[in-house]
């Protein structure tokens, strides 16, 4: 297990962007997916995103958007009592980028229709053209949107910082779990928090966790909240 205060993020100019996954209004309480703390990591994904212009590092939103005719769901996805997708339906309130984070002239919006950012999306060509080398990743659903971009990202050769407080997904306690299970497998990736992201993106030193080697944590019910801590 390795801290470490260093510049690398600084040091890769150019061939950075932030990665934010699905900060989408259906997200809220009483939303069709809502999630634990919500508030809290849309003003911490909102000063990331903040950072990342003023340093002109890229932007990229995912969002979840699903045609009306349900032609793009899971095969075994769930209608609602409309025979309409349940979530996140191309047009709908609940689609659309919170007002906290709203896309800007110059940034990149993603729509997909499944967990990664990577399935059947445009991201890796825009990635390629961008000469994009290290992924920021924060959002949503660290269990599933989040943990599937992030795998998909490191077995593509890219490297992961994963800002783990501008993170959530239903429950704390899942969210923390994910971020250990993800922290297992990061090769060549790190994970800090927001505050730290601020620091890196303005060049300056930020103390992160930095993966050193597979199934580090080998985490139980009861101590998940110990080695969350430690990361």
């Amino acid at each position: 297990m390795v801290w470490s205060n260093n510049l690398e993020i600084n040091a890769e100019r150019g061939k950075v962007v932030v990665l934010a996954i699905d900060l989408q209004e259906a997200n809220w309480p009483g939303g069709d997916w809502p999630v634990h703390d919500f508030n809290g990591v849309l003003e911490r994904s909102a000063m990331v995103i903040g950072a990342a212009r003023e340093a002109g590092v890229p932007v990229i939103f995912t969002r979840q958007w699903h045609s009306p005719d349900g032609s793009d769901l899971l095969r075994y996805e769930p209608l609602n009592e409309e025979g309409l997708p349940p979530h996140c339906m191309a047009g709908s309130k609940g689609a659309e980028l919170s007002a906290a984070v709203s896309a800007q002239p110059g940034d990149i919006i993603i729509d997909k229709t499944r967990y990664s950012a990577f399935f059947a999306t445009r991201l890796e060509i825009v990635l390629q053209r961008l000469g994009i080398e290290r992924l920021i990743i924060l959002g949503v659903w660290t269990d599933a949107c989040l943990e599937t971009t992030v795998n998909d990202a490191v077995w593509r050769g890219y490297r992961v910082t994963l800002v783990k407080d501008a993170a959530t997904t239903a429950t704390a306690t899942m969210h923390k779990s994910a971020i250990l299970s993800m922290a297992n497998w990061l090769y060549g990736g790190e994970i800090l928090t927001a505050h730290a992201a601020v620091e890196a993106l303005a060049g300056r030193d930020h103390k992160s966790w930095r993966f050193t080697k597979p199934s580090q944590f080998l985490f139980e019910a009861d101590t998940i909240d110990t080695l969350y801590e430690q990361i």
